[in-house]
């Protein structure tokens, strides 16, 4: 997944329950392990809030992060 301003706006589009796991397929791809992190409703809220107010730099900054993290052994 490319993570650009459209693929934030398509992420807002999902329910709670999507948005949770395409967040931890994202951890998993990226070679993450969220596997004792558990994401609650309210982490959700202001995951979306943050995504919401994420702005053009935020973004670009973190899929440069997702892209370095992936590049890792």
């Amino acid at each position: 997944m490319q993570l650009d301003r459209n693929a934030i706006n398509r992420m807002l589009t999902l329910n709670d329950d999507q948005l949770k796991k395409l967040i931890c397929s994202l951890a998993e791809g990226s070679g993450l392990d969220l596997s004792s992190f558990q994401i609650r409703p309210n982490d959700v809220a202001s995951i979306r809030r943050a995504l919401s107010s994420a702005t053009d730099a935020d973004i670009a900054r973190a899929a440069e992060q997702l892209n370095q993290h992936r590049k890792r052994p």
